[in-house]
């Protein structure tokens, strides 16, 4: 038998999955429970250290678990079964046995029949060979944002966003739903399975040495929506608005880590002016906006929302702004999200969210031979795409596939039905 990858994927939701190993159906590796065999047999005059009469093979080699109440075969440990409600064995190996029967793993002997279970015998695939091809089967992926949430939690957050609502329940409310009403799981739950996300809740705390920097965190990972929303519960609004070191704190785990390898981004929501807890700090405002452009130049994009009208709006524009690569007084400011209430602050997120395209990068459960990529098949509903065409798709790397122009749009506006396929001539299937 041959262990092989399968593939035949419609993309459907775009969901971030962990790429499947599919075996050859048919074949089914059978392993014997291992038993436990004396290098030495006891025999039977041996007696046991605290008993005064000669101890059986069992008790010699299975101690006191020789002996042991059982209801079945499952009370007993490996090499035992059981037998008139004791765990027993009636042999150890194979020798104890007459008439040329086996020793079986539950300590019985049982006729031989020839049928070996080692499974180097009833499946000789090496496993540590890797995976082989079969034509017309290969998986693919969809490569999807990351998204990292950097939340306010300072004690203006305990403030009221409109009526009795503080701005950190309506924080909640928005990001994972309202608790009275159960199918309601927010914006995170509703772009769960489109994009990985991580969550960094930030203030500042004090010490002896001053302020410091207080931040909980969730990694960035796929379908993290009960993971972000258990830790939330677990927190409260208190401290400062230490905006400019928790960007760069953030900054530095997303560049050097790339889970899905699609486009970051950071969503910025706080409700006050920045304060710092560095030492000798510059000013505040001008702290961050550095921050944020140094994100941009690592290729992670911020996007801010101000909640409340107490933030400094022009300081926020400009984050917006230096956030997709504008100049921080641009004439053509980029979008701004403000909220005065719980429904702006989950129109802002899902605007934010929505507006992250469907990437048009799909990754591969193996390896192509650049040279001869052209032998692949691509099809987006219904129609077979042409390799290096300006609407159709190329090789990005050796493991990816990327349809451009025309063929991008549709994926781009929700088409679902696409089809990636290579001969085995020219792909190499791999784990991952």
């Amino acid at each position: 038998m041959t262990s092989t990858f399968a593939s035949r994927v419609v993309l459907g939701r775009l969901a971030l999955t962990s790429m499947g190993i599919v075996a050859l159906g048919g074949c089914r590796t059978v392993q014997e429970e291992p038993r436990v065999v004396s290098e030495n047999p006891a025999k039977p005059s041996e007696e046991t250290p605290d008993a005064g009469g000669p101890a059986t093979p069992c008790e010699v080699v299975f101690g006191e678990a020789c002996g042991a109440t059982c209801s079945g075969d499952r009370d007993c440990q490996t090499g035992l079964h059981c037998a008139s409600g004791a765990c027993a064995a009636d042999c150890i190996e194979d020798g104890d046995c007459h008439q040329g029967n086996n020793c079986s793993s539950a300590g019985r002997c049982v006729k031989a029949d020839d049928i070996r279970v080692d499974p180097v015998e009833t499946d000789p695939t090496d496993p540590t060979l890797p995976p082989v091809c079969i034509e017309g089967q290969v998986e693919f992926k969809a490569v999807v944002p990351q998204v990292w949430l950097l939340l306010d939690r300072s004690g203006s957050m305990s403030d009221t966003l409109n009526g009795s609502t503080t701005r950190w329940a309506a924080l909640g409310n928005v990001l994972f739903g309202d608790p009275a009403v159960a199918m309601d799981h927010g914006v995170v739950g509703e772009f769960d399975d489109r994009m990985a996300f991580g969550a960094v809740f930030y203030t500042s705390g004090s010490a002896t040495t001053g302020c410091v920097l207080d931040l909980e965190s969730v990694a960035l990972a796929a379908n993290n929506y009960k993971h972000i929303r258990e830790r939330y519960n677990k927190l409260g609004p208190d401290g400062g608005t230490p905006t400019a070191e928790s960007i760069a704190a953030t900054v530095a785990v997303a560049a050097n880590s790339d889970l899905t390898g699609g486009p970051k981004l950071l969503v910025l929501a706080t409700d006050g002016a920045p304060g710092t807890c560095k030492p000798n700090a510059g000013v505040a405002t001008t702290d961050v906006e550095n921050q944020v452009t140094a994100a941009f130049q690592k290729q992670i994009q911020t996007f801010a929302i101000a909640i409340s009208t107490g933030t400094d709006i022009p300081h926020m524009q400009r984050v917006a702004n230096l956030g997709v690569g504008l100049p921080a007084d641009t004439t053509t400011p980029a979008p701004l999200y403000t909220a005065t209430s719980q429904t702006d602050l989950k129109t802002a997120f899902s605007s934010i969210l929505t507006k992250v395209p469907r990437s048009c990068v799909f990754a591969l459960n193996g390896t192509v031979d650049a040279e001869n990529a052209g032998q692949g098949e691509v099809v987006l509903a219904g129609q077979t795409l042409v390799y290096k065409d300006a609407n159709g798709w190329i090789l990005k790397q050796p493991d990816e596939v990327e349809l451009v122009g025309e063929a991008c749009t549709k994926i781009k506006a929700g088409e679902d039905d696409l089809k990636i396929n290579f001969p085995c001539a020219v792909f190499t299937p791999v784990i991952k």
